[in-house]
């Protein structure tokens, strides 16, 4: 079985098609962005991050992933970048639980900080 990466989530984010973002999210996934309330359900997670889909290149480097046999967790480093440039633009930490949902790796809760800007 495929391990879960967050290779998918850039690869949505990049593509900037809403409807394939909100699905690497669990129908019932959560947020918790930076400063601001959670955020609950997948549809609600697009709505939040719509404005910004594709805005930025970002990039994630793990430092740990366990898994189980329906769960994974993963931590590690995040990395912004402009698109056009490839300037790094800042960096900062992120936590990610992952869940399996019929043979397919979803985010069911994700967690960043503010990334420091370079």
């Amino acid at each position: 079985m495929q391990k879960p990466t967050m290779q998918v989530w850039t690869d949505a984010w990049k593509k900037a098609d809403p409807e394939v973002f909100k699905n690497v999210y669990a129908e019932n996934g959560f947020i918790f962005p930076p400063n601001k309330p959670v955020v609950i359900g997948n549809n609600n997670i697009l709505d939040f991050m719509k404005a910004g889909l594709g805005k930025v290149d970002v990039f994630f480097e793990a430092d740990s992933l366990e898994m189980s046999e329906n769960l994974a967790f993963e931590y590690g480093v995040f990395k912004d970048v402009e698109p056009e440039s490839g300037k790094l633009m800042g960096e900062g930490k992120y936590s990610v639980t992952w869940i399996l949902e019929n043979s397919v790796w979803k985010i069911l809760c994700h967690s960043w900080e503010m990334p420091v800007k370079l």
